[in-house]
């Protein structure tokens, strides 16, 4: 008779993809906070006990992994000897003849899905595992079309980097419909692809979830983030969310005033010193544009020494800079014609890779003109 299971569910962590929204001096602060929470992670299945590591994909960016990578998650997870580790590889880390998965020899609790859908047996705790790895960029196999679980006592889980959706394919992403969930017969469907975590969902008399990312990396992806833990039995799961993110993307809408330091105030008392020295904030003023485009650098400038990283936008976009020149001449500045060019290319993009790269190159672009740096005058 199958007996519950301590498990721990994430994925995303996309180790040495470099796209982080901030300036260019964050990105070095944000790999070494993604690593504290993967370190949080490993102590959670110690002190939790857990059983079961359910990584739903996206543990590494193929595009930009490093092999001291692989292999210091490697040897991480070598030392966590009360845990099974499962690895579903995503859209992001599939398996293809460069992957990142060959570049470390893993340890002995570590199961990688390669490929098709296939299971893993387990006697202690007495639990099948399911799972299936992405060998391609663009994978067109459905997992779950036609699946049926074996019905031989044990617990049935399943781990898969997929999203829940009524379509079979969108764009090459691969999609599950709802009553191919209920016609499995799992107990539990693992997820990995949302940014934020989908809450715990059920389908006929299987539960499933997305766990999300366990950082965010953009101001798109505000909220929490973290990790999803407890205990699943039969007919039963019993997982909360856990929030591990180091820090959180804050955004803010606010009608524009005559008095910007009031404002100013107003955004000060709103949050904590902790708050303003750990997350990043996007302030967006509303009103109309004249008066927004006026107030936008005097406000930038009253909250700068108060927040870490703080930006101040209009509604429409505009950006919280100083005008390169200040002879009035009433033209746009450089910085606000490289937004407008980058904001037309970020309307168009199809789909979320073509969003992070238009990211990318406005942080990159916006570093060189001085956008949200911190210099030091001394």
């Amino acid at each position: 008779m199958a007996s519950g299971v301590r498990v721990l569910h994430c994925a995303g962590f996309r180790f040495d993809n470099p796209t982080w929204e901030g300036p260019e001096g964050w990105v070095a602060q944000r790999n070494q906070d993604l690593w504290q929470t993967f370190e949080a992670v490993l102590s959670l299945c110690r002190s939790e006990n857990v059983d079961l590591l359910l990584l739903a994909g996206n543990l590494f960016e193929q595009e930009y992994v490093r092999k001291e990578t692989v292999e210091r998650v490697a040897n991480s997870f070598a030392k966590l000897t009360g845990t099974k580790i499962f690895v579903a590889p995503g859209e992001r880390d599939p398996l293809v003849t460069t992957s990142a998965y060959r570049l470390a020899v893993w340890p002995s609790n570590v199961h990688i899905f390669l490929g098709d859908l296939s299971s893993v047996k387990l006697s202690s705790p007495n639990v099948t595992v399911y799972g299936a790895g992405w060998t391609a960029y663009r994978q067109a196999e459905l997992f779950l079309d036609g699946f049926q679980i074996a019905r031989d006592g044990t617990l049935q889980l399943m781990l898969l980097h997929a999203q829940v959706d009524s379509g079979k394919n969108n764009g090459g992403f691969i999609s599950i419909r709802p009553e191919q969930i209920a016609a499995s017969g799992l107990t539990y469907l693992a997820l990995g692809h949302q940014e934020a975590w989908s809450g715990i969902r059920q389908e006929g008399e299987t539960f499933w979830a997305d766990c999300g990312s366990p950082e965010a990396r953009s101001f798109r992806e505000s909220g929490p983030h973290g990790v999803l833990l407890g205990e699943i039995e039969k007919g039963s799961v019993r997982l909360e969310f856990r929030e591990l993110g180091q820090r959180r993307y804050i955004e803010k809408t606010l009608a524009i005033q005559a008095d910007q330091e009031g404002l100013a105030a107003q955004l000060l008392a709103e949050t904590s010193p902790q708050e303003r020295q750990k997350d990043l904030f996007r302030i967006n003023l509303s009103g109309p544009l004249q008066e927004v485009e006026g107030a936008i650098p005097v406000l930038q400038r009253l909250l700068a020494a108060k927040f870490r990283y703080v930006e101040v936008l209009s509604c429409e976009g505009q950006l919280s800079t100083e005008p390169l020149s200040s002879n009035g001449d009433g033209y746009p500045t450089l910085t606000q014609l490289f937004a407008d060019k980058i904001r037309e290319h970020h309307d168009l993009a199809e789909n979320a890779e073509d969003l992070e790269h238009w990211e990318l190159v406005q942080k990159i672009g916006l570093g060189a003109l001085g956008q949200g740096r911190e210099d030091d005058e001394n």
